[in-house]
């Protein structure tokens, strides 16, 4: 498990001591590609931190319009901020988009992690706050503008997290298409404007450069 040592919630402290506040009650959980972690509406008592892969989670609506909310990579944790709610029930969907390893820690090891120390409360409430400012972003994205001025954020998002204006998208036009809440056709329609305008270049299937 080494990428567990790398998550934000055990940022600052040594292996030795991740070791020791895991002990052997956390859970191991292997998960092959597409298959469904947890799924919405689940009560959530134990906090998933992603070990190896990468997942995806998805919201759905009575009519069964599906947004896809965000891709959490390895090192990162699933829904943090739900793991303490008085109505404890994951507001999403979670999949494997690629064969997962996820480590399972229960919501009362996990007091007990904070009691022990106090950087690994310091660390889950930073890890409460960026999720917070990210999904914020994510809302504005999808709320606001057209279809054309979501994709031109989201193209200027990947440049500057690449630093260079040639960048290389992590996800498929029909995950673009769920992200941002329209269909696929519509979005290949604003990213060929975009490219007639000037904005972007394609340079291949999912890598795009941000022209001046």
């Amino acid at each position: 498990m080494d990428k567990i040592y790398n998550a934000t919630l055990f940022e600052g402290l040594d292996k030795e001591f991740i070791d020791m506040l895991l002990g052997h009650t956390c859970r191991i959980r292997s998960y092959a590609a597409g298959e469904l972690v947890a799924l919405q509406g689940a009560v959530y008592n134990s906090l998933f931190i992603v070990e190896e892969g990468l997942l995806r989670t998805e919201m759905t609506d009575p009519e069964g319009t599906k947004v896809v909310v965000e891709e959490i990579a390895a090192s990162r944790a699933v829904a943090p901020a739900f793991l303490f709610a008085e109505n404890n029930k994951l507001p999403v969907s979670v999949f494997a988009v690629q064969p997962s390893v996820i480590v399972d820690i229960s919501r009362n090891h996990l007091v007990e992690m904070m009691q022990k120390n106090q950087r690994v409360l310091e660390n889950y409430l930073k890890e409460i706050s960026n999720r917070s400012r990210f999904l914020s972003e994510r809302l504005r994205l999808t709320t606001f503008g057209t279809i054309k001025s979501k994709l031109k954020s989201y193209f200027l998002e990947m440049s500057n997290k690449n630093k260079d204006t040639l960048f290389t998208i992590p996800h498929t036009h029909q995950e673009l298409a769920d992200m941002f809440g329209v269909t696929r056709p519509a979005l290949t329609r604003a990213i060929r404007q975009l490219e007639e305008s000037g904005t972007i270049s394609r340079t291949g299937s999912r890598t795009y450069r941000l022209l001046p």
